[in-house]
């Protein structure tokens, strides 16, 4: 698997060609799995630190700093339970984002299957853990109280991350072309839409809970 994911680094095309023939489903949800399990154990190992109010919390308006504090705090109490509903929802992000993806492709004239596109999603998923370093990195800063650093490296963390995810999103395309067998206009449109959808879809969400959140403990 190690020598999967340095081939989906140095020679992506290859490497799906290698993974889509000769690796097993199974190894795939392994990789989606290992994918989503070891940044939940490092978010659990983040979570162990002290609490942190946010930054310059004096320079914002009134409403809007209460309603900062108020989500931080909720946040730290509930630290060790939503690494263990990310956890969860990114395995039904991934398999649902898989399914869409799947559903594109053969109705532009793809011919591959869904269980052998979702093992390739578990490769790319796989991806995500070239940012493990730095987010372990971040969580030993917090766990050391040191504020200084602790901005800077939840930044860079951020930052490492979003490359992280891009090169994902061209990973996917490629798979879906190989798995389906179309044309790279048609596997781009196949695997931008859901995805991208899907994280607005999330952003929506997480800021709709922290407005309700934020408005129920303020009334």
């Amino acid at each position: 698997m190690f020598r999967d994911l340095l081939g989906l680094i140095r020679h992506p095309c290859g490497a799906l060609r290698v993974i889509d023939y000769e690796r097993s489903p199974r190894q795939g949800l392994l990789a989606l799995s290992l994918s989503i399990l070891l940044p939940a154990l490092v978010a659990e190992l983040a979570a162990l630190g002290p609490f942190r109010p946010p930054a310059e919390l004096g320079s914002l308006p009134s409403l809007t700093g209460q309603g900062a504090d108020l989500y931080a705090r909720w946040t730290y109490q509930h630290r060790f339970q939503l690494p263990v509903l990310g956890l969860l929802l990114s395995l039904v992000l991934w398999a649902m984002a898989a399914l869409v993806i799947h559903a594109i492709a053969r109705a532009v004239g793809g011919r591959g299957s869904y269980a052998g596109f979702l093992k390739l999603v578990g490769y790319a998923a796989l991806l995500g853990l070239l940012a493990l370093p730095f987010g372990l990195l971040d969580a030993l800063v917090r766990l050391a109280g040191n504020s200084r650093l602790e901005a800077s490296s939840g930044q860079l963390a951020g930052l490492v991350a979003i490359a992280v995810f891009a090169w994902q999103n061209l990973v996917l395309v490629l798979a879906a072309r190989q798995h389906y067998g179309i044309t790279t206009p048609r596997a781009v449109g196949a695997v931008i839409g859901p995805v991208g959808g899907v994280a607005v879809l999330l952003l929506a969400l997480v800021i709709l809970v922290a407005i309700v959140f934020v408005l129920g403990q303020t009334v």
